[in-house]
């Protein structure tokens, strides 16, 4: 997980370019007399996203005279359309993430928009620049159309949960056995409201992370045996554990990073760092 800063294009600038696409002249006019809706219902969102109570926005089917479809269409048609007539918006909000590394998982490249609340369960805030995070496909795809009915069930949202994204929950466990297996679960080292626990562990699920953080670390575990058996010939379990609390290190600014919870948890398991390194497949 990674924070991102707040979109700098505004709803209103994101309206008029898919107004901007529109040809059919009432379809032109019933978006044009909803904006009000539109803006008042973004506002709300930026009210309680910044409160964690996104689960309280109210679900919609229609705004105004403008159906369902015709306010995804918004979207589909204007904003995530190559040629769409506001899709230069699209693309500067889908670029906003560092090195193009996805802020929902941490690991994969950012290929698309992901709309925190699904535009079909939320039609009214299907083009609201702060509803639209950077993702990668994984994370798009595996998190689908859920949606938050309770605070708990709340995924972590870049723009809003800072503090609980720069907060650590994150644990690496190893497994002892052939081959050495780490999973990866939400059990924060200091106390944590229920809330907040179920959130990140909701987060997990619904984007996955427990199973891409596992096939990562598998893969790094490989490139490991070698050198940690080079190490413990030489040093013993000390110079491997040391080794690992080095590595560790170099992840401390990313506090629930999959390298992070794998380093330390190997460190910290004394079966591993004397000799369950060879069971490395």
């Amino acid at each position: 997980m990674r924070s991102l800063s707040l979109p700098l294009q505004g709803l209103g600038a994101v309206l008029s370019a898919c107004l901007s696409g529109i040809n059919d002249s009432d379809l032109h006019a019933r978006v044009t007399s909803v904006i009000p809706v539109l803006d008042a219902a973004a506002e709300n969102y930026k009210l309680k996203a910044a409160i964690a109570e996104l689960h309280l926005i109210p679900r919609v089917t229609t705004v105004g005279l403008v159906s369902k479809d015709e306010l995804v269409a918004l979207y589909a048609d204007h904003l995530s359309a190559t040629r769409g007539a506001a899709r230069d918006f699209y693309d500067k909000i889908k670029s906003a993430a560092p090195f193009a590394k996805c802020p929902l998982c941490g690991v994969g490249r950012v290929a698309v928009l992901d709309h925190h609340l699904p535009k079909r369960r939320y039609p009214d805030l299907t083009v609201l620049p702060s509803n639209l995070v950077p993702a990668c496909h994984a994370c798009n795809d595996t998190k689908g159309v859920r949606f938050p009915r309770t605070a708990g069930e709340q995924t972590l949202h870049p723009y809003f949960d800072n503090d609980l994204i720069s907060t650590r929950w994150m644990k690496g466990i190893v497994q002892h056995g052939e081959p050495v297996v780490v999973e990866f679960v939400a059990d924060p080292p200091s106390p944590m409201t229920p809330v907040n626990l179920e959130r990140v562990r909701r987060h997990i699920r619904v984007c996955g992370l427990d199973l891409t953080f596992a096939a990562n670390a598998v893969d790094e575990l490989d490139t490991l045996k070698m050198r940690l058996t080079e190490l413990g010939a030489k040093g013993g379990a000390d110079a491997v554990r040391e080794y690992l609390l080095d590595r560790a290190k170099d992840f401390v600014d990313r506090p629930n990073s999959w390298q992070l919870s794998l380093y330390e948890a190997l460190a910290a398991d004394d079966w591993f760092v004397e000799g369950g390194y060879a069971s490395i497949a």
